[in-house]
C-alpha cells in the first residue's frame, strides 16, 4: 500500500503541476538541439509547445473546476435542526503569514470570511474549526479580530489533509447520526470533502462557497494561459483525490452529489 501511495503522490504530481511536465520537455528539447540531436529535440519542442498552446486556448481547466463548484446549489438558509457549521481550515497562507507577521490570504480565503459571517448570523450553531496547528492558532487571531470569541470555537489542530480532517473532528465531537452539521468549505473542494466526512460519520449539510468560476463557462475557447493552468491545478487535484479516495475505501462515493 505504501508503495501505492508513493506512485500516486508522484504520477498525480505531474498531472497536477502539468506546466511542470512542458517545461521539463522544452528544456530537455533545448538541451538535445544544442547537442545537435535534432530528432528528439524537434519532437520534444513540438509536445511541449502544442501543450502549452492547448492550455492556453482551450479552457479544460476552467471547466473541470466548473464542474466541481456546480455539485452543490448554493444554500439560501440554514435548517432550524442544524447542530453548528464545520470550517474547513487552507485559507492561510502558511509561508507568508509568518514571515511578514500578519494573516495572509491564499486562494481559498474567501470560506473563512463568509464562515465568520455565517458565525454571526446563527450565534447559537456550534462552531468547529478543523485545520493543523498553524491554522488552528492563526484562526484564533482571526476570530478574535473579527469579534468572535475563540473560547466559543472547538479547534481540532492536528490534521495534515482532507482525510484527517473528517476523522480528526468525529472523533472530537462524535457526531450521531441525526444531527446535521453545515460544512463549509470553498465550492470547488466540497465534492470531496463531502465523501471524507459522510464516510467519517456525519449527516453534513453542504454549504460551498468562496465560488471561482461564473458557473456558465460555454464551450468556447480564449487566450487565458496562467488562469486555465490555475484552475487545472486546483481542480486536477480534487479529481484525483476523490478517485483514490473511493479506490481506498475513504469515501464510499466517487463524486459526492445531494442525496
Amino acid at each position: 500500500m505504501a508503495f501505492f501511495e508513493s506512485i500516486y503522490r508522484f504520477v498525480g504530481w505531474w498531472i497536477i503541476n502539468i506546466d511542470q511536465v512542458f517545461l521539463v520537455l522544452l528544456l530537455s528539447a533545448g538541451a538535445l538541439l544544442a547537442l545537435k540531436r535534432r530528432k528528439w529535440g524537434k519532437r520534444l519542442l513540438l509536445i511541449s509547445c502544442c501543450g502549452f498552446a492547448f492550455f492556453g486556448i482551450v479552457p479544460v481547466g476552467l471547466w473541470t473546476l466548473e464542474q466541481l463548484e456546480n455539485r452543490f446549489p448554493k444554500v439560501e438558509t440554514i435548517p432550524p435542526d442544524a447542530k453548528g457549521l464545520i470550517f474547513l481550515g487552507g485559507s492561510f497562507d502558511a509561508m507568508t503569514t509568518p514571515a511578514r507577521g500578519e494573516t495572509s490570504y491564499n486562494l481559498a480565503g474567501g470560506r473563512f470570511f463568509r464562515f465568520v459571517q455565517l458565525a454571526k448570523q446563527y450565534p447559537h450553531l456550534q462552531l468547529v474549526c478543523t485545520g493543523n496547528a498553524f491554522e488552528a492558532e492563526t484562526a484564533k487571531k482571526e476570530f478574535q479580530a473579527f469579534g468572535i470569541d475563540p473560547s466559543t470555537v472547538l479547534f481540532e489542530g492536528n490534521s495534515r489533509d482532507t482525510k484527517g480532517n473528517a476523522l480528526k473532528t468525529a472523533e472530537m465531537i462524535r457526531p450521531q447520526p441525526e444531527d446535521k452539521w453545515v460544512l463549509v468549505t470553498s465550492a470547488f473542494h466540497m465534492p470531496r470533502s463531502v465523501g471524507l466526512f459522510r464516510k467519517a460519520g456525519f449527516n453534513v449539510i453542504p454549504y460551498p462557497v468562496d465560488y471561482h468560476t461564473p458557473g456558465n463557462y460555454e464551450p468556447l475557447f480564449f487566450i487565458g494561459l496562467k488562469l486555465n493552468l490555475d484552475a487545472w491545478q486546483a481542480s486536477s487535484r480534487e479529481w484525483l483525490g476523490m478517485i483514490i479516495n473511493y479506490i481506498r475505501g475513504r469515501s464510499d462515493e466517487v463524486f459526492a452529489g445531494i442525496r
